[in-house]
């Protein structure tokens, strides 16, 4: 059983957010660093999906409109956070934050290489304590990220704090599948990750499931989601999914 496109998985019954995921061609032809490059092609490997194409998605879903205060946490390689450039007018705002000098540096270079710095500002903070008032951000955004985050509750709590009311989070990662996954897979990828690509946070990674990120998502304060899967290659694997929650 393969899941398409336009699948939703979840949604509250009471929620009427819709997500918007027609695939656009790239918004920045010459966004892509060798790194970048390097997580392209690992990302269509391992999801299945066009990159470029994926990150359209998730600008288009986030609704951009001018005046728009955006937080990308975390924001890794600056990849989302710069493709709001020219969406949000003159008064918005565009903040990337990460926990390291290193990848904060990353993502400024790599938006000065993009021609994107406008209206983008680049902060080192931690995600579970973060230097902003409440009600700062009218949209939160989160690739790729939050299966690597050792306390996915503290957080979802942080970034419901810290946006305004009606406001958006809008999370893109792979989630776990409902049927239960093999063990001997899942040790067999723990393994890999810890002693052939050395990448602990990876390893460590905990995949959740449609309903269980809801469940975190209420807990945390947020009144409406809707999951929507991207990609599902077979019922037994991991699903890529747009998540959409409103405070």
């Amino acid at each position: 059983m393969t899941r398409n496109e336009d699948s939703l998985l979840v949604g509250e019954p009471s929620s009427k957010t819709e997500l918007s995921v027609k695939p656009k061609p790239a918004i920045i032809d010459t966004w892509l660093s060798q790194f970048e490059q390097n997580i392209a092609h690992d990302f269509q490997r391992r999801i299945g999906l066009d990159y470029k194409t994926t990150i359209a998605q998730i600008i288009e879903a986030a609704d951009p409109f001018p005046g728009m205060r955006v937080l990308d946490a975390p924001t890794g390689t600056g990849i989302l956070a710069r493709q709001f450039v020219g969406k949000i007018g003159q008064e918005g705002k565009i903040i990337g934050v990460d926990e390291t000098r290193e990848k904060v540096e990353a993502a400024r270079l790599a938006a000065q290489s993009a021609k994107a710095t406008l209206k983008t500002e680049w902060q080192v903070m931690p995600l579970d304590k973060l230097k902003f008032t409440d009600g700062s951000f009218d949209l939160v955004t989160s690739g790729m990220a939050l299966h690597r985050l050792p306390n996915c509750q503290k957080y979802l709590a942080e970034m419901y704090r810290v946006l305004a009311n009606g406001g958006r989070l809008l999370i893109a990662d792979e989630l776990a599948p409902e049927i239960e996954p093999n063990a001997l897979l899942q040790s067999v990828r723990r393994s890999y990750y810890r002693f052939i690509a050395r990448d602990a946070a990876e390893a460590e990674a905990q995949f959740r499931s449609s309903k269980e990120i809801i469940h975190l998502l209420n807990e945390a304060g947020f009144n409406q989601t809707v999951v929507r899967a991207l990609r599902q290659r077979s019922k037994h694997d991991r699903v890529f999914a747009l998540i959409k929650a409103v405070k």
